[in-house]
């Protein structure tokens, strides 16, 4: 099973993970993202840098993530491989930024 990494520094929040993230890693980064956004920490990074693929399942849980951010006027900052950086505050945005890195799992 694939694991995150939750790391917090002061009012800011880390979410890193290195290898492909899909099936019930879906439910651990759902968990993961709605206790940050409930707490409200800016900036909320996702770094997939050393994630070589993602499935559509995960991909649903950081849209809904990105509505709810954007929601409570927060943002999700993303770094994805390829040195893409991304701030995202709704899913379409997320999406967006997904489709470059990950063409196959948007």
């Amino acid at each position: 099973m694939a694991v995150l990494t939750v790391i917090r520094l002061s009012e800011a929040a880390l979410i890193w993970a290195d290898c492909p993230l899909g099936g019930s890693v879906s439910v651990q980064l759902d968990n993961a993202l709605q206790a940050l956004l409930d707490e409200g920490v800016s900036p909320l990074v996702i770094d997939l840098v050393r994630v070589p693929t993602l499935d559509a399942g995960v991909v649903e849980v950081l849209a809904q993530a990105a509505d709810d951010a954007g929601d409570i006027d927060l943002a999700l900052h993303l770094r994805l491989p390829g040195g893409r950086r991304y701030v995202v505050r709704d899913g379409a945005e997320l999406r967006f930024a997904i489709q470059q890195a990950y063409p196959k799992a948007a």
